[in-house]
């Protein structure tokens, strides 16, 4: 993960720490990226941004 950004790359880990804590077991790679690439994930995501652009001073 040495060329993403760093930001990513925590935003990542907290995903992986999060998961952890409440399964008792990190997530492999494969099921995160397995994960992230699904529909419902993909349009929450896309949700926040748009949520973010416009409220960006909260």
């Amino acid at each position: 993960m040495a060329d993403l950004e760093p930001c990513i790359v925590e935003a990542i880990e907290s995903i992986e720490h999060f998961i952890a804590e409440v399964t008792g077991r990190k997530p492999t790679r494969q099921e995160l990226a397995r994960s992230l690439k699904r529909y419902f994930i993909l349009n929450e995501i896309k949700d926040q941004v748009v949520w973010q652009r416009e409220n960006p001073d909260l």
